[in-house]
């Protein structure tokens, strides 16, 4: 078993012996003790928290946050004129980032601040004058939250709505059953206010289905006119049969008819459940900024062929386009997966998708417009919806026709032998009621809510509801290269060399690194995240295809430039002097090996598709032991796509980082993508996941496991319990009162199935692990 990260609780990489899973995690565990925040991990309590972003270490654009503080609205509070500005805000996930963000914001002088884990928000006020809320956001990026622009995506409309219909069938379904009670303990039908307590019952559950039973309802309907059987079928139908004869039976003044508390209650919990399901895709959804690489869209809108613009350090060029300066390093690591940069000249083209990898804006002329662009091209390339479960909808469909069979045969029995009509009905909505999914559709966001969180544990996180069904139908896993089984920067061998610089020369190093997305600068900046910020004013230059350069306050000249022999990757020089050397690789992610090791044993195939060079991609694939039909190199993002499509697509999940891998998003069955701070494929993949471990697929597909067999235990235990309460239904023995006491104890106990497997099943993870590390002490000893 792995030993676990001591900031974020992830697992630690074997290749890692300080205790921490990444660079990012112990830099902020440095931050919290030199702060004296230690307290926040007695907060987090041995909870797992996301590995820290990368992203996090290198310096962030904050210009849109300077220009939206000085149009902030202004508020009044405690008689002082204050400014309030709402934020997104990335890297939250428990109460005890929100107490360090707090105590952050307090010793900046803030005056007041809200944060909104749920939806990834941040909302803080300030006195004009005695804040900065750019130191404020430079200060919380040193313990790994990043702020940006706010959200505007249309996902949040709907989670509100689906939080509103909820919170509001609670209170109809506590109404409901509050005045449906007194029948059930003998109040006579003649009482003086039997009649008040019906009518509140009957218009709680009229409330309840118009704004709960509604949205069952209009999804189902949607389902069939698209020739798609939902499980909200059954839901609705149990719903419109209570309520159709609740209403019946209080206009007639039958009893045993009245099912309004059930209506209510029914609605309550199939929608808490819903919610449950899917505010953990949410919160995840948000957990992440909008891809700074990426220029605003209402910029890319107005580039025409012929227009010159501008392309900040670390941002995509958009649209191909001719050089007008005279120099520019760029990166054509999104377009074909090469991590090494290339510098271009005045005049030459410069490619959609390519990187800004200098320090300084470069300018061009587009050469086509925004739509015709093969970036705009990848962007706008949207995975499509969860496959349909074709043997789902079948046994929907089955399940549906017994029911209504049975239903109204009962039915029509009871009434042809009794010819009573009262009973007849009841029998038959009873059938109804009790055969609706409510145990189902309950536990299943239960079991979905467990996996996510088992899953973030290790440092995945879910974006897609049907994720857990695709990945218990995989057969390959393909892997993009570059970025992806390799380390986004290449590793520093000879990291003692940085050691031996003293504080002055490692304060120089970080400034000339700071912002440069070569990979040789990303690797040293990372090695020197710990090292403070000495805040040098001085401009970096940047030679490109040379080196960088700075002129400190004292006159020194400090630059990070290639040698003039090949004894190293990178020279440091003070004043023209070599004060150190520095020797880098390319390295696979850690457990990388033993991660392919593990997907072979479960009978899944492991392919590499890349669009880097044929000598690099075939030492990876010899490092992880491929075969030379397992590897394909210099592939576009359409071969990509078209091998996926040619290779048994609906039982492959891809995983990738760059732009050129989004049409094999498209193409493959789910998709999942590392957080780089450089891609937007996370927003649009099925998972995403942090830190340098390859070790995350075979555990996501070992929880998917336990996933599946929750459900399959939950659905056997939902069938034999609607047997049972549909012969006890169709025996004339299943009253309201039946009914409504059925109903929540049944969902207790599948919710309680599915914790017992999920609970038992990790402690025997936790068990094998444990069993592992005594036999390798004793084969040590």
């Amino acid at each position: 078993m792995s030993a676990l990260c001591q900031h974020c609780g992830t697992p630690v990489p074997a290749t890692r012996s300080d205790g921490f899973c990444c660079s990012g995690c112990l830099h902020v565990h440095h931050m919290l003790h030199e702060h004296g925040l230690e307290h926040f991990y007695h907060l987090k309590a041995g909870q797992a928290v996301p590995p820290v972003s990368a992203q996090a270490l290198r310096e962030q654009d904050y210009e849109w946050l300077e220009a939206a503080s000085k149009t902030a609205e202004a508020v009044r509070v405690n008689d002082s004129t204050a400014v309030e500005l709402s934020v997104s805000i990335q890297g939250l996930s428990c109460m005890a980032c929100i107490w360090l963000i707090e105590r952050v914001f307090a010793k900046m002088g803030g005056t007041q601040i809200h944060v909104d884990m749920t939806r990834g928000e941040l909302r803080f006020g300030w006195e004009p004058g005695k804040f900065s809320p750019v130191e404020f956001a430079q200060e919380l990026q040193r313990f790994g939250y990043l702020l940006g622009a706010p959200r505007t995506d249309a996902g949040g409309a709907a989670d509100n709505d689906l939080e509103r219909r909820t919170g509001l069938c609670g209170a109809f379904a506590m109404n409901a059953m509050a005045f449906s009670l007194p029948a059930y303990f003998g109040m006579p039908a003649d009482f003086a206010f039997a009649r008040s307590f019906d009518l509140v019952a009957a218009a709680s559950a009229t409330l309840a289905l118009l704004v709960g039973g509604s949205y069952f309802a209009m999804r189902a309907w949607r389902a069939l006119q698209a020739g798609v059987l939902h499980i909200d079928t059954p839901i609705t139908l149990g719903i419109l049969a209570a309520y159709a004869g609740s209403i019946i039976g209080w206009l007639c003044g039958e009893g045993g008819l009245k099912y309004f508390d059930f209506v209510a209650m029914f609605i309550f919990l199939m929608l808490g459940g819903r919610l449950v399901q899917q505010m953990a895709v949410a919160r995840n959804r948000r957990r992440l900024l909008r891809d700074p690489s990426i220029p605003e869209e209402s910029l890319l809108r107005e580039l025409r062929a012929g227009a010159e613009f501008t392309v900040k350090a670390g941002q995509a060029v958009p649209v191909a386009a001719k050089l007008e300066d005279a120099h520019a390093s760029i990166s054509l690591e999104w377009i074909n997966g090469e991590s090494d940069t290339c510098t271009r000249s005045a005049g030459q083209l410069l490619p959609s998708g390519a990187l800004n990898a200098g320090t300084q804006a470069l300018h061009a002329i587009a050469l086509e417009t925004w739509r015709e662009s093969t970036l705009c091209t990848l962007l706008e390339a949207r995975r499509g919806g969860d496959s349909r479960d074709l043997r789902l909808e079948r046994l929907l469909r089955g399940y549906l026709i017994v029911v209504v069979l049975a239903g109204v045969i009962g039915g029509l029995w009871w009434w042809l032998s009794t010819d009573d009509w009262t009973r007849a009905v009841q029998v038959m909505i009873s059938v109804f009621v009790v055969s609706c999914p409510c145990a189902l559709g309950v536990a299943m966001p239960l079991a979905d809510d467990i996996a996510a969180s088992r899953a973030e544990r290790h440092g995945v996180f879910v974006r897609s509801l049907g994720l857990w069904k695709k990945l218990t139908q995989l057969s390959q896993v393909v892997f993009d290269k570059t970025g992806t089984l390799t380390l986004e920067n290449p590793v520093l061998v000879n990291a003692d060399a940085l050691d031996k610089l003293d504080a002055c020369a490692q304060q120089a190093l970080r400034h000339l690194t700071s912002g440069n997305l070569h990979p040789v600068s990303r690797s040293l900046f990372d090695a020197l995240a710990h090292v403070p910020d000495a805040s040098h004013e001085a401009e970096v230059l940047e030679e490109a295809g040379h080196g960088l350069s700075f002129q400190d306050a004292d006159g020194r000249m400090w630059a990070l430039s290639r040698p003039v022999d090949a004894s190293a990757d990178a020279v440091f020089t003070r004043d023209g002097a070599v004060i150190a050397a520095y020797r880098f690789r390319d390295a696979l992610r850690a457990e990388s090996r033993d991660e392919m090791a593990a997907l072979r044993e479960r009978g899944l195939q492991v392919r590499i598709l890349s669009g880097d060079r044929e000598a690099k991609v075939a030492a990876t694939a010899a490092q992880l032991m491929l075969r030379r039909d397992e590897w394909q190199h210099s592939l576009t993002p359409g071969d990509k796509a078209a091998w996926i499509t040619a290779h048994d697509a609906p039982h492959t999940v891809y995983i990738g980082d760059g732009a050129n891998d989004s049409l094999a998003f498209d193409a493959a069955l789910c998709a999942g993508s590392p957080v780089s701070g450089r891609s937007f494929l996370e927003h649009k993949a099925d998972f995403y996941f942090l830190g340098h471990s390859m070790r995350f697929m075979s555990r996501l597909l070992g929880i998917a496991d336990t996933h599946r067999l929750a459900v399959r235990l939950v659905f056997a235990f939902s069938v034999t319990y609607n047997v049972v309460t549909a012969i006890t239904a169709l025996m004339g023995h299943l009253s309201p009162l039946l009914a409504a006491i059925l109903m929540p104890l049944s969902s207790a106990a599948t919710l309680s199935l599915v914790a017992l497997i999920f609970r038992s099943r990790t402690a025997r993870e936790s068990s094998d692990g444990m069993e592992a590390v005594t036999v390798q002490t004793n084969l040590a000893a």
